[in-house]
């Protein structure tokens, strides 16, 4: 065993699992609310898509009766366990500037993969928006209502909140002409594996694939390696801005964003910053322990992020 969740709704197990013969394997089990059995044939198949495009991501064994998955009991509960190749490589625990490009150049080859052959999931991408699970509009809204409780500066959050509404409504009238597809869902840094040398050579887990708007997807990827994950460099806003234009310069070698998608990426990274869930979460510990003061600063770190333009 090398990973083990079993919450009350989510049990998520890992075995590295080895052959006689010497083949390893890793088998997932998992039961939640959110993976239905649609979703995992369509994390198989996009997997194989991915792989057979020659991106080296792990693909999944089919029983006989043709499914990649088995259907279990854990503690009187539906369950299911997959069983896929093992992935070669270490985990990343910092972030480079030349690994976030090369991050940047796989999204842009998924993307632009995916452009070429539907797959159906039943859930839509934890990035996605203005769908049946967005949970930006979720955390927005506790937000919002606890700082109407609070004694936070009502000047700042009510601006705050009209420009997170007027950014909202501006994407939200242009969400269903932007190109979309089946994605990944997880560029987190686990999941990003490196060789010997140091060069991304797997991506792994795909337990939160499904669809997304593709623009969608890379800002909030691209938000979140480039501004709230670990790296070799320091933590700046500006360092922040190298190696987002490096995500963003890796990304545009496979795949070129339109001019549409262009058009709305400041206020995309804008929300993905302002409303993280992290950031909101801290905002919301803050509330709860009386610290009003820095509740201001992080509203204004908020805003700063909201009206913030990127040099795209």
């Amino acid at each position: 065993m090398i990973h083990h969740v079993d919450e009350e709704d989510d049990v998520r197990i890992i075995y590295k699992a080895t052959t006689t013969d010497g083949q390893a394997f890793a088998v997932r089990i998992l039961s939640n609310s959110y993976t239905t059995k649609e979703d995992l044939v369509g994390q198989a198949r996009l997997c194989k898509m991915f792989s057979q495009a020659g991106l080296s991501v792990p693909k999944r064994l089919y029983k006989e009766d043709t499914l990649p998955y088995m259907t279990l009991s854990w503690k009187g509960q539906e369950a299911f366990a997959v069983v896929e190749e093992w992935m070669p490589g270490r985990e990343l625990e910092h972030l480079d500037i030349n690994l976030i490009g090369q991050a940047g150049e796989w999204l842009g080859k998924m993307h632009h993969i995916a452009t070429e052959t539907i797959i159906h999931f039943s859930s839509e991408s934890p990035w996605s928006m203005f769908g049946s699970n967005d949970e930006l509009a979720q955390d927005a809204h506790t937000l919002k209502v606890a700082l109407q409780k609070s004694g936070a500066n009502r000047t700042l959050y009510e601006e705050l909140y009209a420009l997170y509404e007027k950014k909202r409504k501006k994407l939200k009238e242009r969400w269903s002409q932007l190109p979309c597809g089946a994605v990944q869902g997880d560029f987190s840094l686990n999941n990003l594996l490196v060789d010997d040398d140091g060069n991304l050579c797997n991506v792994i887990d795909f337990h939160l694939a499904g669809t997304d708007v593709f623009v969608g997807h890379f800002a909030g990827e691209g938000a979140f390696l480039s501004y709230a994950a670990e790296r070799v460099d320091d933590d700046s806003e500006k360092m922040g801005d190298i190696y987002f234009n490096a995500f963003m310069a890796g990304y545009k070698r496979n795949r070129q964003l339109s001019q549409q998608e262009q058009d709305i990426l400041n206020d995309l990274i804008g929300l993905r910053r302002a409303f993280a869930c992290y950031q909101v979460d801290d905002v919301l510990h803050r509330i709860e322990i009386g610290d009003i003061h820095q509740v201001n600063v992080e509203l204004e770190k908020m805003l700063f992020y909201m009206k913030k333009q990127l040099i795209i």
